[in-house]
């Protein structure tokens, strides 16, 4: 534990608004919590115009019963996989670079590959990003499921490995979101077809163990130079919420 991070109780736990100070609570907490928020979010999305504001909006009302910090940019480093995000002193600079991407490159309306792709590159770099403390992927997939749904696409998410995307997401730090975007290619749908993606399904479904293994075998996929779609490594137990 950071003893400098303003974000942690005496206890280690993040500080939160139910006064929780066991870990194992907290996570259950914010997973029950968070989901019911993710499930009216894919019912009635917030307005917005795909910035910042727009994500921020996002983590605070997924977030906003557990945390009295949602939506505030963080003040501390973190890390995931071994990959350290940007530098809270560089968060602005980060974001707003980030945010002319995806205003000058909106995905494509009639070609879901395409679309996959420039949406699964916008992913890649925020998430190397990591501007909030605690909530990022949640966040992040409510924020670009939207995305995928105003371009007229909708993603099946009980069809996606959330410890393989944890990953592939990592894999920017190579260049390389085509690894994110084969995650998710083969659940892009037209959004006519897909009422209901399913969005909240994918809390709690990602192991913090597997995505480990995911991306060392992501990374020896790439130094192999495979010009095949990265597969599946054999399962490993362990649980994490995301």
């Amino acid at each position: 534990m950071n003893p400098r991070d303003p974000y942690r109780e005496s206890s280690g736990v993040l500080r939160n608004r139910l006064g929780i100070t066991d870990p194992d609570h907290l996570a259950e907490f914010e997973r029950d919590l968070a989901f019911f928020r993710v499930v009216e979010l894919e019912l009635s999305p917030l307005g917005g115009r795909f910035d910042f504001d727009h994500l921020r909006a996002i983590h605070r009302y997924i977030l906003q019963d557990i945390f009295d910090w949602a939506g505030e940019l963080r003040s501390v480093d973190t890390h995931a996989l071994g990959i350290p995000h940007a530098r809270p002193q560089f968060l602005t600079d980060e974001l707003d670079r980030v945010f002319c991407q995806i205003a000058t490159r909106p995905p494509s309306t009639t070609d879901p590959h395409a679309a996959t792709d420039t949406i699964a590159s916008h992913w890649s770099e925020l998430t190397l990003v990591h501007p909030f403390r605690d909530g990022n992927s949640r966040t992040q997939r409510v924020f670009f499921d939207q995305m995928f749904r105003h371009a007229g696409w909708a993603v099946d998410w009980a069809g996606i490995d959330a410890s393989a995307a944890h990953a592939a997401r990592h894999m920017s730090v190579y260049g390389r979101p085509d690894y994110l975007a084969d995650q998710l290619r083969h659940a892009v749908r037209p959004a006519a077809e897909l009422a209901d993606g399913r969005l909240a399904t994918t809390l709690g479904n990602r192991s913090l163990l597997l995505a480990s293994e995911h991306f060392r075998a992501m990374r020896e996929h790439l130094k192999a130079g495979s010009t095949t779609p990265y597969g599946r490594p054999a399962q490993t137990r362990g649980r994490s919420i995301t």
